[in-house]
């Protein structure tokens, strides 16, 4: 271990962002918000003590990381206490509307069909003395030309607050609006009307932004048509919501879908493309280049150049990472330092997590950097191997970087994709394998070469190859989503299952000496845990809609089929069942309905879902539990857990019952929650 440690001596800082990632995490994982002046003074008194241990000559150098370590702890607890109380912003307290409202529309994201709107600088008038809030999200199912970015406009809306989990442990878009400053979400009745066009100076810069998009979607609407028009719109402008519900759902079984989300992979490809192009310019001039550093100025020339992509496609989060890691190299190709590596890695992790803590909970940060940080361990190693000097030996070797790139990131990304998403393609791999070249080699250069051809009417010879490049894709998509058993499915298991394989994989990657070995153990041990399956979510409630929902075999049977789709697609999901189905089809061994109540029968218990207030006489009596959406006598709750009924439905979100003999295990969304800014 000693020798380890020594070894290990040159690596440490890139644990840096590892442990202030813990300290974060740590803080998303309390049922409560600490107190900002405490864990503020544990953090500043921990850093006093580094700095003056570190100035001490007999501080043992063990203590000294180990209080390191501490207070990178404590500073991440910190960093995200701060961020939260930085970010919030007003919260709406209950629904409104149909009613007007007056604001200035900030973005404007199509969708199939209709547009999305984020909404700021709101009238108060129109929220009868409720908190105004900073933004609202509202969706209309109307694409209306002539209304832009900047515009003062009035809708007639109905707004609600932003929704809480509708399954225990589920996703929480309340906590992602929180981090948005979004007060509240809805849906806009009817068109919008322009009050008046914003001419301050923000609103022009994003005015231009956004009229080039539209150009850009009208030139290519010229020329493109169906889902290749919808592919080249969001390669071109990152606007991704007209492509058909087919065509996305065979791009994300064929393991597909980074391509749809402009991070990463984009990003790198468009700053590889343009560097080496403007290198290559800069050293066919031979005077250029025996005098200046052509190297570090197409550096950052490239810089300036991918910022311009970056607010083209509208700046999305993924998008924002992806430049915020592209600038660390390219400022490492200025400072002579290496461009690529796992410093480099962490220098960008330790940035993101500093100025923005809460993407550490967010799917696109965790698989971009599982991806990253893979790769660059394995090439660290591959990078030691002989070479070969052929041209058949280097094509051989081109195809096997392509076959190692895609494996690897299949396999480092695959744990996170389980958890956010419950599905995992198991033919992704040999979809990308010809996906991913595909798309550095014909696709990003044909989409910069339509950014060149555009201004001068030419886009046709660059957007009707680019039309067939993308129907290739899809054909490929189709082909590889339609292989039998394609998908592995697996239910929602806890985030602590997560942590332990984050841990495990980090170890492998970051450890050179040979107890990164060690690393496996927790990868093991999280395959054996998730290999178990069901996690035992037998009944499901939520009472905003009144949607029961009983889980058997392999099937989902609920008592609205029609009623919240959206609910019950969550729930599907997350519980890996196959079908939905109608809770009469159920055997009438076990369950049978009358017009007061149901009665559903397990092994040693009775279950009553009552539909109305007449049936509590007699269910009270036989029934061991009690379920209902409406509200129960006082009289009726003869033991603890014995119902379950309307308040207890409002006051803590949508429950799940777990069914194990005779003993029933209660979860609601308020318990996992916990009492946060983002549950107020």
């Amino acid at each position: 271990m000693e020798a380890a440690f020594e070894h290990e001596r040159t690596r440490l800082l890139n644990w840096l962002p590892v442990f202030v990632a813990l300290g974060i995490a740590f803080y998303f994982s309390l049922p409560y918000e600490p107190n900002i002046y405490l864990v503020s003074a544990i953090s500043l008194t921990l850093w006093i003590c580094v700095v003056l241990g570190r100035n001490l000559r007999n501080t043992n150098a063990k203590i000294w990381l180990g209080i390191v370590t501490l207070t990178l702890l404590s500073s991440g607890v910190s960093l995200a206490t701060v961020r939260s109380l930085i970010v919030q912003a007003p919260v709406l307290n209950y629904e409104i509307g149909p009613r007007f409202l007056e604001g200035s529309i900030l973005s404007i994201e199509p969708l199939s069909p209709g547009q999305r709107y984020i909404i700021g600088n709101l009238d108060a008038r129109g929220f009868n003395n409720q908190p105004t809030p900073k933004y609202i999200r509202l969706r209309s199912n109307i694409r209306q030309n002539g209304i832009e970015v900047g515009d003062k406009i009035r809708a007639r809306v109905v707004v609600k607050p932003p929704t809480q989990p509708v399954i225990p442990s589920g996703f929480n878009f309340a906590r992602y609006a929180y981090y948005k400053q979004i007060g509240g979400v809805g849906y806009i009745w009817g068109k919008v009307e322009r009050v008046e066009a914003d001419i301050n100076a923000a609103s022009q810069f994003n005015l231009f932004w956004n009229d080039l998009r539209n150009k850009l979607v009208s030139k290519i609407s010229n020329h493109l048509e169906g889902d290749e028009r919808a592919l080249a719109i969001t390669f071109l402008t990152g606007q991704k919501g007209s492509i058909s519900r087919k065509a996305k759902d065979n791009i994300r079984k064929s393991g597909l879908a980074h391509l749809l989300a402009i991070s990463g992979l984009h990003m790198g490809l468009v700053a590889g493309i343009i560097f080496f192009s403007l290198r290559l310019v800069m050293a066919s001039i031979s005077s250029f280049a025996l005098n200046y550093p052509i190297k570090k100025i197409s550096a950052v020339l490239t810089l300036f150049i991918c910022y311009g992509y970056l607010e083209l496609i509208g700046m999305p989060l993924s998008a924002q990472r992806a430049y915020m890691m592209a600038g660390v190299s390219l400022l490492a190709i200025v400072l002579d330092r290496q461009a690529i590596s796992m410093r480099t890695v962490s220098v960008a992790a330790l940035v993101l997590l500093i100025l923005t803590p809460e993407v550490l909970i967010s799917a696109s940060f965790q698989l971009s950097f599982a991806a990253v940080i893979a790769l660059v361990a394995v090439f660290e190693y591959y990078d030691q191997r002989e070479r070969s000097k052929s041209f058949m030996g280097r094509v051989l070797a081109g195809l096997k970087v392509t076959i190692i790139c895609s494996f690897v990131a299949s396999l480092a990304t695959a744990p996170f994709v389980l958890y956010h998403f419950h599905s995992l393609p198991l033919y992704g791999i040999l979809a990308n394998l010809f996906a991913v070249p595909f798309t550095g080699l014909v696709l990003m250069p044909l989409v910069l070469l339509s950014y060149l051809l555009i201004p001068f009417g030419l886009e046709a010879f660059s957007l009707i190859p680019l039309g067939w490049a993308f129907d290739l894709l899809l054909w490929l998509s189709k082909s590889v989503a339609s292989i039998p058993m394609g998908q592995m499915t697996v239910s929602a298991f806890p985030v602590i299952f997560l942590a332990l394989v984050s841990i495990g994989g980090i170890w492998l990657c970051l450890i050179k000496s040979r107890i990164r070995l060690l690393g496996g153990i927790p990868v093991v041990v999280f395959i054996l845990l998730v290999g178990l399956g069901d996690r035992g979510r037998d009944i499901l409630i939520d009472g905003k809609t009144g949607l029961i929902a009983i889980k058997r075999d392999n099937e989902l049977y609920l008592n609205l089929t029609k009623r919240s789709r959206f609910t019950a697609k969550v729930w599907k999901q997350d519980l890996a069942v196959t079908s939905i189905r109608d809770w009469h089809e159920l055997p009438e061994v076990i369950f049978r309905c009358d017009a007061r109540a149901c009665l559903y029968k397990t092994e040693d218990k009775t279950i009553s879902f009552v539909l109305n207030g007449t049936a509590f006489y007699e269910d009270c009596l036989r029934a061991d539990y009690i379920i209902t959406t409406v509200k129960s006598p006082s009289w009726c709750r003869g033991k603890e857990n014995l119902v379950l009924d309307y308040w207890d439905l409002r006051k803590k979100g949508a429950h799940s019952l777990a069914i194990s003999g005779s003993n029933i295990e209660i979860v609601n969304v308020r318990a996992t929650v916990g009492d946060r800014p983002w549950a107020r």
